[in-house]
């Protein structure tokens, strides 16, 4: 089963895999649901119930086999006069079971929510997982902000940008904007602390 899910999670990467400006990174709601029913269609079946109230929609779906349920996913859609919110939050909720079920990049929130929630994401050509470049080693985002939140002097920090990362910086500022946004922000507030910390001690 896990070579089975791994195998839809690969093709909605394929088909489209997004970052948000936190570096985290999902594929879109109708994929998952697409390549799910392709690969378990006779065996898995999903369930939709709609739950309405004066402000919002929630979706609730099941995925269920034979013996049962075996995920379950919940979302809330507020009506705000917005056009299709039953159908929104009934896709939501689908997408939400998939996630559960096992199938979702970084995210449990599909490209379609954060479209929704107004949460800028950018379209990759890959997993922003991890940051490739020529000839290197593959670099782990996670890794870059570990290193960058740890340094303890501002020469420390400076030679991490300009000296060790400096190749994954220049990657991320030309293939994932977003990524190197979120770098920037730690890079800038790691900078910050260490500046005033040494004029507290001076």
């Amino acid at each position: 089963m896990k070579e089975r899910i791994k195998k839809v999670i690969d093709k909605c990467k394929k088909e489209g895999t997004y970052i948000n400006e936190h570096g985290t990174t999902t594929v879109k709601a109708t994929s998952k649901l697409k390549f799910f029913t392709e690969e378990f269609a006779g065996e898995l079946g999903i369930k939709t119930y709609i739950m309405t109230y004066d402000d919002c929609y929630i979706g609730k779906a099941e995925i269920v086999s034979p013996d049962g349920t075996v995920a379950t996913g919940h979302a809330k859609v507020f009506r705000n006069n917005k056009p299709k919110a039953m159908e929104l939050a009934e896709s939501f909720a689908i997408s939400r079971a998939l996630s559960i079920f096992g199938i979702l990049d970084e995210s449990i929130t599909s490209k379609e929510e954060l479209d929704d929630l107004n949460i800028p994401n950018t379209k990759v050509d890959q997993s922003a997982e991890v940051i490739n470049y020529p000839k290197k080693k593959v670099t782990s985002v996670k890794s870059v902000i570990r290193n960058i939140d740890a340094a303890m002097h501002l020469s420390r920090l400076k030679y991490l940008k300009d000296v060790e990362f400096k190749n994954e910086f220049n990657d991320a500022i030309k293939n994932h904007p977003a990524t190197y946004k979120d770098l920037m922000n730690h890079y800038e507030n790691r900078k910050i602390k260490l500046q005033t910390g040494a004029k507290q001690n001076g």
